[in-house]
């Protein structure tokens, strides 16, 4: 097993904290689902893990060494995002040999595989994709590069239903057949929840949380009813949110099902809605569940 250590990190813009303090570890065998709101910090984590984002403070070191100005350190790691990485003019099948002569252990056939499925045309030119084609190239260079920490910054963007299920089982697939640590970055909260094993919760520039996911689901629970029935339940615990509809209540709670009284209707934790409790600003209770 293999792990990456992210040790108090901290990035300003100007006079703006974007991550402060940042600790975090990363190992392999796990699917990791990096969550967090918009401005969050989400994507500067993961372009200075990669060493492409300078920072003030911190170390990033993988399996106790760092990463910083150690190119067999890097060939590790492997990072798809929206950043325009190649020139407009470079056709698909160069980028592939030049990802080969990068990371030796990139996988080729199976790459020219993928793409045929994904009807791309190796032959094209990376500046007349569309974006949902300059998404998918990049998720297939990210799942043929066989490198041991594997990053995807909002791997589905801008490509349909059918492509983004497409990508998901094909990642899913992926991470099955390896040992690699693959950690996915993105706003689409609701399907990672059947994807990655542990989550991770980025909100304003620090970790709020880092837990297995269905122990984190496990830990709390969804009650309705009466709203008079679902209050008197709801003073002895901590509330994180609350609904109203007529004369009926909803909360989400911390605690698990087996203490909820007849009467009232119990759902298990549900990640979207937990990911907006904690990190909104009106929730009760949240700031006790931090």
């Amino acid at each position: 097993m293999s792990k990456l250590s992210v040790m108090n990190v901290a990035k300003r813009f100007g006079r703006k904290k974007v991550l402060e303090r940042v600790d975090l570890e990363l190992e392999t065998g796990h699917c990791y689902a990096l969550l967090g709101r918009n401005g969050a910090g989400k994507s500067t984590l993961l372009q200075i893990i990669l060493q492409n984002c300078s920072y003030q403070s911190g170390k990033i070191l993988l399996d106790g060494r760092p990463v910083r100005n150690d190119d067999r350190q890097m060939r590790r790691m492997f990072c798809m995002s929206d950043r325009a990485v190649y020139p407009a003019d470079f056709r698909l099948k160069t980028i592939f040999a030049m990802t080969k002569a990068m990371y030796p252990g990139f996988d080729l056939p199976y790459a020219q595989q993928l793409a045929a499925r994904w009807g791309l045309d190796t032959n094209m030119r990376v500046g007349r994709l569309s974006t949902g084609y300059n998404t998918l190239y990049k998720v297939i260079l990210a799942l043929a590069s066989n490198a041991e920490f594997v990053f995807f910054d909002e791997p589905v963007l801008g490509i349909d239903v059918n492509q983004r299920e497409a990508v998901y089982r094909e990642l899913a697939g992926r991470f099955a057949q390896t040992d690699a640590c693959f950690v996915i970055s993105t706003h689409l909260i609701e399907e990672m929840q059947n994807l990655a094993d542990r989550v991770i919760i980025l909100h304003e520039g620090r970790i709020m949380m880092a837990a297995d996911t269905d122990e984190l689901l496990d830990g709390y629970i969804t009650v309705s009813g009466p709203a008079e029935a679902v209050e008197r339940f709801a003073a002895d615990h901590t509330v994180l949110h609350t609904e109203n509809m007529s004369v009926f209540r909803t909360v989400l709670v911390k605690g698990s099902s087996d203490m909820v009284p007849e009467g009232l209707h119990c759902e298990s934790g549900d990640l979207q809605k937990l990911f907006y409790c904690l990190t909104g600003g009106a929730p009760d209770g949240a700031e006790e569940s931090r």
